[in-house]
């Protein structure tokens, strides 16, 4: 090697390049982190609410005095259930489109 000086190679990246590469990682971020985090915490919220909503009902079934008051209350609580089951996909659903549409715009 009669090289006196260290060769220096200079690469410029496409103008664009670095605007991707941010691009890419906000995306990323936005689907790897800040998504499952927002899922979490509306899951939670959620699993609260029907808890409590759990809660009321064994204390409504132990002041019912007959099996037909039973029967109703635990009617409305399942129809409850199923209702609050169903509002809860559209928006964890409502939650993913956003975050995953909106990054990608």
């Amino acid at each position: 090697m009669n090289a006196k000086h260290p060769m220096q190679i200079h690469v410029q990246a496409p103008s664009g390049a670095a605007e991707a590469l941010g691009t890419g990682l906000t995306t990323w971020h936005a689907l790897a982190v800040e998504l499952p985090l927002r899922l979490t915490a509306e899951t939670m919220r959620f699993a609260s609410r029907r808890l409590q909503a759990q809660a009321e009902h064994m204390s409504a079934l132990t002041r019912c005095g007959s099996l037909m008051g039973l029967v109703e209350l635990q009617t409305a609580f399942v129809t409850k259930g199923v209702s609050d089951d169903r509002q809860e996909a559209t928006t964890l659903s409502h939650d993913v489109q956003e975050t995953a549409f909106a990054k990608a715009a």
